[in-house]
């Protein structure tokens, strides 16, 4: 079984970087920029948990706060950017979308949302979990 683990790893490794090929030579036959290209790699995404909140940090570049749309839903993040370029031969749009699993619901009506023209921060407060309460169990006298 290791063997097979191992292909599969390799054959996941070699889908991944055959459709990083391709997304990066579409964008360049079109003559658009790989503005969204730091959500799908780590070093440019990151998530932290905290107590009362979860922080989304993402670095995008050349993007314009009209052109990045988020989305929550329960305990889903959607991070939408379109991406409108336009050069001396043709003009076009790309458009990129992420969707990231937290780690707890959160309270979509007080997401907020800052994006400093290349760092875009996302703070979603959690919602509360009841809190842990004893309940005192009561004898009864069944006679």
């Amino acid at each position: 079984m290791p063997n097979f683990k191992n292909w599969k790893s390799q054959q996941l490794q070699r889908l991944r970087m055959d459709s990083e090929r391709m997304f990066d030579r579409l964008c360049a036959d079109f003559g658009l920029p790989s503005v969204c290209r730091p959500l799908l790699e780590d070093p440019n995404l990151s998530m932290t948990d905290t107590r009362d909140s979860v922080v989304v940090e993402a670095v995008l570049p050349g993007m314009k706060p009209e052109e990045i749309s988020i989305f929550v839903e329960e305990d889903i993040l959607v991070v939408r950017c379109e991406h409108h370029a336009s050069c001396a031969e043709a003009s076009g749009a790309s458009v990129f979308e992420q969707r990231f699993r937290l780690p707890c619901k959160v309270r979509a009506e007080d997401v907020k949302a800052e994006f400093d023209g290349e760092k875009l921060s996302i703070t979603m407060p959690k919602c509360k979990r009841p809190e842990m309460r004893r309940i005192p169990v009561v004898f009864v006298n069944s006679r």
